[in-house]
């Protein structure tokens, strides 16, 4: 939050700070019937039904065939950490979160612990430590809350090409085509300052423009109706790389693996036009 004016900024950290560290959610069991998920009766001879914001926020996620594709994706390519796992939860077992399991995992991983808090600007520094003071002296210490919360680095075992298979919504006039996205975990430990700006210049090159050569292959390739997956992934801990096809009939499934596959070989063996590695550094610089 922030402010000009001292009184309204201290006045605006105490209804924050009140709302973060004192939260209705976890001490009032009916804001997680009404946020979370809860059963509903709308005449006597009807069956219950499960409703809930987040509850139904997440069906329509769900109902996406992007999402739902990009979320097993990355499930898959991070099999053993927390990426794995949906934060905004799963429809189909949000049903199984009790008002206590909620309460303890928020106290674990959402204690002051976990916390970290700055002010910048001309206040004066010991009315800021004795507002925060007035909060965080209510609570104890929590070992427990920063060491639960490390994202582990994911291990690269898989080999070699593994297949998933996953069903998504589709309507009763939609073709019976398939979606498919061919993903990398490309990195075990933290990537060097060169290592970065070259996967950087890399993406770039194969996937930054219509026509850069895998992006350009794929859309001429009659193999699909548009492009899924964004190359280059670098937001989480580990960088993945993932690129697909959408509108893929059931056939040509496998033929965009081989296509994606033999694209990145030719490109490894042949490099690419001088003029394509140029433009693309003169872009990156000017991003940066």
């Amino acid at each position: 939050m922030a402010s000009q004016n001292t009184k309204d900024f201290y006045n605006l950290v105490n209804v924050y700070a009140d709302a973060v560290f004192h939260p209705r959610a976890v001490t009032d069991p009916m804001v997680h019937a009404q946020e979370g998920w809860h059963l509903e009766l709308e005449n006597k001879k009807d069956p219950l039904t499960y409703k809930g914001v987040v509850y139904n926020e997440m069906k329509g996620v769900y109902s996406s065939p992007d999402s739902l594709l990009m979320r097993e994706s990355q499930r898959s390519v991070f099999p053993d950490n927390t990426y794995s796992v949906d934060s905004g939860g799963d429809p189909a077992v949000i049903p199984e979160l009790s008002f206590q399991n909620f309460a303890d995992f928020h106290a674990k991983f959402y204690h002051p612990a976990n916390s970290r808090i700055y002010f910048s600007g001309d206040d004066d520094v010991p009315t800021r430590l004795e507002l925060m003071d007035e909060y965080l002296s209510e609570f104890g210490e929590s070992p427990e809350s920063k060491p639960g919360s490390v994202v582990e680095w994911q291990k690269k075992t898989i080999t070699e090409a593994k297949w998933e298979k996953h069903p998504y919504p589709a309507g009763a006039d939609q073709p019976e085509t398939h979606m498919i996205m061919v993903n990398w975990l490309m990195n075990e430990k933290a990537f060097s300052s060169t290592d970065e700006l070259s996967v950087n210049i890399l993406d770039h090159l194969l996937m930054g423009t219509t026509q850069s050569i895998l992006r350009k292959t794929l859309m001429e390739s009659g193999l699909g109706d548009a492009i899924t997956g964004g190359g280059l992934s670098d937001e989480l801990l580990q960088s993945t790389f993932s690129v697909g096809l959408k509108g893929v009939k059931p056939e040509d499934v496998e033929k965009v693996q081989e296509l994606v596959l033999d694209t990145l070989k030719k490109a490894t063996e042949e490099g690419f036009a001088d003029d394509a590695s140029k433009s693309t550094v003169y872009v990156l610089a000017g991003c940066v």
